[in-house]
Parts: C-alpha cells; structure tokens; sequence
C-alpha cells in the first residue's frame, strides 16, 4: 500500500517551481495525449467517481489551453483532472527547483505556521490571515480546484501543503511570481505581521525548526517506527510506520511489548495511529493476533486513536482493531477511504517529465462501508490546546 510519507513527499514536490526549455504547444499536447492514451488503460478503473465523457470533456478543454500555456499552468490543469478522479493514491509529481521553507498545519481555529527555516523562526504558531492579496478564504477556494473533493481531512492535509507551493500558488494567481510568496499573519500575541518567503533551492538542506511545544507532546518524543511506554497506568503504544525496522524487528518488539502488559498490568492499552501513513498492512499483524484473544481486550480497554494523516495500511490496521477486538477509535476522520483504489504504480509524460501515480487495485476493507475511516469519539484539533501541550485525543483515552 502507498505510505502517505510518499503522499507527503509528493506533496512537498508540489512546494516547488519548474521550468522547460521548451514551451511550445507541441510539447504539451503530446504529454496530453500520452496521458489521455494510457491513464484509462494503466487504472484498475480509472471510471469509477469521473465518467468516461466527463474525463475526456476536461483533456478536450485543456487540449484547447496548449498554445501559449505555462508549465505552471498545465501542471495545474493536470491536477484538477487528477482531483476529478477521485483516487487519493493517484497523483502527479513534477520535475521542481525550489521550494518554500514553511510549513502549515490546520487546526479547527485556523491554518497555522508549524515550522519554518531559522531566519523565519518569528513566524511559528501564527495564524494565516491572507495569502497574496487574497483572504484565507479566497485562496482555500482556488485550491480547492486540484483538490479531491468531499473528506475535510484529505482537504485538510493538502491545503496545507498547496499553500506552501511556489509553482501553484503562482498558476492560482495566489501570487505574483514563483519565486516569492506575500503573507499576512496574526501572530499568536494578537500582532499582525505582513511577511514575504523567498524560494529557496531544493537541493539546499534546510533545517526546519518546529514551535517547541511540539516537543513536549508525548507523541512527537520517539521518532522510531513503533515504540511504546507506561503512562498513567496506561500502556501507550505508538504505530508510526508500517515498517519493519531491522535494527528491531516488529515481531520481538512486539513479544516484548506483551510481556511489559503482563509486568505493568496497565489498566488499557492505546495504539496511536495518528501519523502512520502507511507502508506494510501485515506488519502489525502479530499485535493483532494477539490483543484481540488478551484479557484487555474489552470494552474501555483498547483505544486507537486516529487522525487526518492516518493512511492507507494504517487505516486497514484500524479498521480490523476496529472489527476484531473492542477497540474504540478516537480523534479526526481520516484523510485516507475505508475502501480504496491503491498498489501505485507510475509512468512519466515524455517531454515535461511529470509522474503519473496510478491504482492497480481496488482494496475492500470494510463491506458496505463507504468515505473516510470516523472515530467512535471525534476530537477536532484546537490551537489554544497546542500552546498549552495539552493532546486532547490522548488524554480522552488516558482518563476514560
């Protein structure tokens, strides 16, 4: 299964400018028609949400752009075709030079600045008041566009990373050049900070620094695979990749994980999924096996907390948590669907170079489930918690 870290990296791709010798109708149209040709053919059903007409109404209508069109902007109407379809493991990764050094994060509160490069370390935690000479609302509309549509959480995800996106911004109009990107900012003491972002090289390494606070969520202290830790009386089990480590394979960590729960006699177990994107669906399933005939499996024993950014394996792992033991899922929707298109697979247009991410299967996890994963308790990401390093989510589950 595709790892939404792959998702991330497309993503960042995206946080890029690009450019070609060569910008002719010629070059564009041929890439169109190459992938008019053998998207449909290479998709496990590339029909499934976009009609066959509607598909090729919207390559008739960029065919119709190629003359005099830029690469920003064909890249842009490549991805609204992309959105159309519906498949959140299908997407498009550009040859790109630069890229902006920010980040964002969604909160139910506002689009936040969660890192940034050490010049603009001022910048951390400040709310996104206007991009350009748009309101914040203006350009979440525009970027709507190349964004699938119908999951807030998947909207969520990529908004935030198409805002940090020279080459799209600039197709969007969202700003008046490439290389440079104009902010207006409520800084978290109330003051407003009018600020502009330079492009940098992307083959320069750029140390991100993230607000401190992150640090102190007991989430964010490992950056292992998986690892866990008594807390509270409770058993805390973070699932952060679905992949095995070599230097400490998943199935005598996970013999170690059971005889900890025999030592502690912790009062619930919670496996945190909420940064897993993905990778290998069996890895975890050792774990499963296991938990699902132990006697902390029952009700109020196991909780699965779930975010935006749990993806793809990770949503299988919960789903079968889910079906197979008593678990409870706490926290956001997914960005990822219950029952999904994946197994990608990709192939480059000749001439801008652009990969073409495409499903080779169709994944049923869940008969008769449809949408993203919903956690049986919902808790919304709040800013005004973050500054206080209070984790809602994990708290609810340690205390209930």
């Amino acid at each position: 299964m595709k790892n939404i870290r792959r998702f991330f990296f497309i993503i960042l791709s995206l946080c890029a400018t690009y450019s070609y010798a060569q910008t002719s109708k010629n070059i564009f149209s041929e890439d169109l028609k190459f992938y008019k040709d053998s998207l449909p053919v290479k998709h496990k059903n590339l029909f499934a949400k976009l009609s066959k007409s509607e598909f090729y109404a919207m390559i008739t209508h960029l065919e119709a752009q190629t003359t005099g069109i830029s690469a920003e902007k064909f890249y842009m109407e490549i991805m609204k075709i992309q959105a159309a379809i519906g498949d959140e493991h299908s997407t498009i990764i550009p040859p790109y030079t630069t890229k902006y050094p920010v980040k964002f994060e969604r909160f139910d509160d506002g689009l936040v600045i969660t890192s940034t490069d050490e010049a603009n370390k001022q910048l951390l935690l400040s709310k996104v008041i206007r991009v350009g000479d748009k309101t914040l609302s203006e350009a979440e509309k525009a970027v709507s566009s190349v964004i699938i549509s119908g999951n807030t959480s998947y909207f969520n995800i990529a908004e935030a990373s198409y805002l940090a996106s020279p080459s799209l911004l600039y197709a969007l109009n969202l700003s008046t050049s490439p290389n440079e990107l104009k902010l207006e900012l409520l800084s978290p003491t109330g003051e407003t900070l009018k600020v502009k972002l330079d492009a940098v090289p992307k083959t320069k390494q750029v140390d991100m620094v993230y607000a401190p606070v992150y640090g102190s969520l007991l989430a964010n202290t490992h950056k292992e695979n998986y690892w866990y830790l008594m807390e509270n009386g409770s058993l805390y089990f973070n699932y952060n990749k679905c992949e095995d480590d070599p230097k400490k394979p998943f199935e005598a960590f996970n013999d170690n994980l059971f005889k900890e729960i025999e030592k502690q006699k912790p009062n619930r177990i919670i496996i945190d999924l909420r940064m897993n994107g993905g990778g290998n669906s069996g890895i975890l399933e050792p774990f499963i096996e296991k938990i699902k005939n132990h006697d902390l499996n029952k009700k109020g024993k196991i909780f699965v907390l779930i975010g935006r950014a749990t993806f793809s394996s990770a949503i299988m792992n919960a789903i079968k948590l889910k079906k197979e033991t008593k678990a409870i899922l706490v926290g956001e929707t997914t960005a990822g669907t219950i029952n999904h298109y994946g197994e990608v697979r990709a192939f480059n247009l000749p001439n801008t170079k652009l990969q073409v991410n495409y499903s080779t299967q169709y994944w049923e996890n869940w008969k008769g489930h449809d949408g993203p994963l919903v956690p049986d308790v919902k808790i919304e990401k709040n800013l005004s918690d973050l500054l206080k390093g209070n984790d809602k989510t994990l708290n609810y589950a340690m205390e209930n």
